[in-house]
Order: C-alpha cells, then sequence, then structure tokens
C-alpha cells in the first residue's frame, strides 16, 4: 500500500476553481427543496403505514398478456 502526502504543493487556479465549485455544488445538493420534499414525503408514508392506511395506487397493470409479442403489432402495423 502506498502512502501519498501533498503538503507543500499548491493548486493551480483551474484547480482552485474546480474544487470551489465542487464544494458549492455538494452544498446545494444537500440543502436543495427536492431533498426536504422527500424527506417531508418519506414522513407521511410512515404516519400513514402507522394508521394502517394503504397507500394509493398509481401504478396498475392495464392489460395483462402472455405470449411472445409479434414485431410488426409492436411498431403498430
Amino acid at each position: 500500500m502506498k502512502t501519498v502526502s501533498f503538503q507543500g504543493d499548491q493548486l493551480t487556479s483551474g484547480q482552485r476553481r474546480n474544487l470551489e465549485f465542487q464544494q458549492r455544488a455538494k452544498q446545494l445538493f444537500l440543502e436543495s427543496p427536492l431533498q426536504q420534499q422527500v424527506q417531508e414525503t418519506i414522513k407521511a408514508v410512515d404516519a400513514l403505514k402507522e394508521q394502517g392506511i394503504k397507500p394509493e395506487r398509481i401504478w396498475f397493470p392495464e392489460r395483462q398478456e402472455t405470449g411472445t409479442i409479434c414485431i410488426a403489432e409492436w411498431m403498430g402495423f
């Protein structure tokens, strides 16, 4: 196992800008409104589960078929 030390090295201006951008982007991502909405949704779903209420069915099968599909049918011919 190799140990690498960069003590005393300096970043170029491009590397410094890239590092600052990554740090800002990481901070913005962690504080994004989407992250807050996800957390609120998870809390709401957990509260419904505790009450014994089943979640709303958003996805359901429209039809169920068996067998191999014909390419012509798949393409709409």
